[in-house]
């Protein structure tokens, strides 16, 4: 995938993080803001349709299978067209560089992209993998790493907090306990995990969410549970 459709998908996902960085609950009763629920189900609901989107982007960049005949002395007979089983993946929430326009005396022009000053990755060393498929009540390993991808210094004490999941608990064994993160300049990484936890009972497409404080950064986990 070149960058810009890499940029155009994962807008999706990024209007969710852009609006809970916004719009998170801050006392105010006008309704302008959203509750924890309401931000939960924008995260899982853009997850689920980056897969979507992704499945059928997917599909539609498959080659064609084609059936070859094969020839014998006394018939010939046509292998059967085979079946192209399409693993879709998920694009992590990852806060998009602003795209601008740069113009040059000659008149020409140019898109740059400017680095935001707080953004992460956090979808490095990722387990289980996206859409990973589990039975109801296996247990599994979760874990993952932050990347500080902006421009300024995290100052130490940034807490990464459970946020939601799709049926409302904590997949984790014991609870998920608040980790504070020391300092992380730029390119700065902090592994988080592994940590013991179970499915869900409830069979279906489920998401977990964490949260580092600012909002700018969402690590999940999504599973398929059969």
């Amino acid at each position: 995938m070149n960058m810009l459709k890499k940029y155009s998908f994962v807008t999706m996902i990024l209007a969710a993080a852009f609006l809970l960085s916004a719009c998170f609950p801050s006392g105010a009763t006008d309704g302008s803001t959203i509750n924890s629920t309401q931000a939960a189900e924008l995260i899982e609901t853009a997850v689920a349709q980056a897969l979507n989107a992704q499945a059928t982007q997917n599909a539609a960049a498959a080659p064609q299978a084609t059936a070859t005949p094969v020839v014998s002395e006394e018939t010939s007979t046509p292998t059967p067209t085979p079946t192209l089983t399409l693993v879709p993946t998920i694009t992590p929430l990852v806060l998009v560089p602003t795209a601008t326009v740069a113009s040059g005396g000659g008149g020409g022009g140019g898109t740059t992209y400017t680095p935001l000053k707080e953004n992460c990755d956090p979808d490095l060393i990722k387990r289980p993998f996206d859409n990973t498929e589990l039975r109801p009540g296996d247990p599994f390993d979760i874990k993952f790493t932050i990347e500080n991808t902006g421009t300024e210094t995290w100052p130490a004490g940034y807490d990464l907090v459970f946020f939601s999941s799709t049926d409302g608990t904590d997949w984790i064994n014991g609870g998920f306990t608040t980790l504070q993160l020391g300092e992380m300049k730029p390119g700065d990484r902090f592994s988080v995990g592994p940590y013991d936890a179970t499915t869900p009972a409830g069979k279906g497409f489920h998401v977990m969410t964490f949260k580092l404080q600012g909002g700018f950064c969402w690590p999940y986990v999504a599973i398929n549970v059969k």
